[in-house]
């Protein structure tokens, strides 16, 4: 970066990653401490709705207590028998009070989401256009865990699934682009099918966005994310002190911030 100095304008690339998207804002809550704005947001599944919550209007801590909350935790219904675990009550008040704006127009900054169109098998970005908590929300659909979204004849699903790091949507815009991965590479050895089936998927997924992650003037991403639960509540403190650690440090490297 020029001059030692981190940049007081950023856009924000958000990877999936479900509970551990608490290291997101953890990471978050350090630029806000050091006044860096945020000018626009990337984001897939958790990165979606932080994206979305974030140019709501909400800060990373508020963000923060409301997924610890139980109410935030009723918003996914157990739903056994319909091809899916769960489906997320999209009327829920907690959803509406992280998504309060009805458009992309209405919110205060770009932000650009990443969903996955099953029935056409293909990726789909918005960043304009009505139904901003729909499009969120269906990116968060993690299938087959939970249930799809269906909107304007379309089945949209989690943007994970084949985006789950949509930095290319920022280089166009006048910010350096910080990139968060909740996804690091893990280097142990696996210990059964399960494992080696992980692992495969893993490395097609991040061998197809190595050339993604050198678009980003500043990546972040802990190893130690490998050791926290992405389908559980348990660690979200745990990834967001992690998150915070993270970006602390890269603020370490720019002295004259």
């Amino acid at each position: 970066m020029e001059d030692n100095t981190f940049p007081k304008e950023v856009s924000l690339c958000l990877s999936g990653g479900a509970a551990k998207g608490a290291f997101h804002l953890g990471a978050i809550s350090i630029l806000e401490e050091n006044n860096v704005k945020i000018k626009a947001i990337s984001g897939t599944s958790i990165g979606a709705l932080i994206a979305g919550s974030l140019a709501c209007g909400r800060n990373s801590k508020e963000i923060f207590d409301i997924f610890k909350s139980k109410a935030f935790k009723k918003v996914f219904q157990l739903s056994l028998g319909k091809g899916y675990l769960y489906k997320i009550d999209m009327n829920a008040e907690i959803i509406s009070s992280l998504i309060n704006k009805n458009s992309f127009s209405d919110l205060g900054i770009f932000v650009d989401i990443a969903v996955t169109n099953v029935c056409d098998a293909h990726i789909e970005y918005y960043s304009s256009g009505k139904n901003l908590k729909e499009i969120i929300l269906a990116s968060c659909s993690i299938s087959p865990l939970i249930k799809p979204v269906y909107l304007e004849d379309k089945l949209l699903a989690d943007g994970g699934i084949i985006d789950n790091f949509p930095v290319q949507r920022l280089v166009s815009l006048p910010y350096k682009i910080i990139g968060i991965n909740l996804y690091p590479n893990d280097s142990k050895q696996p210990l059964s099918i399960m494992g080696w089936i992980k692992k495969v998927l893993f490395l097609a997924w991040h061998s197809h966005n190595l050339n993604k992650i050198q678009l980003c003037d500043i990546y972040v991403t802990s190893d130690k994310l490998n050791k926290l639960r992405t389908f559980s509540f348990r660690d979200l403190d745990k990834a967001y002190e992690l998150g915070r650690l993270e970006m602390k440090k890269i603020f370490r490297k720019y002295p004259n911030t």
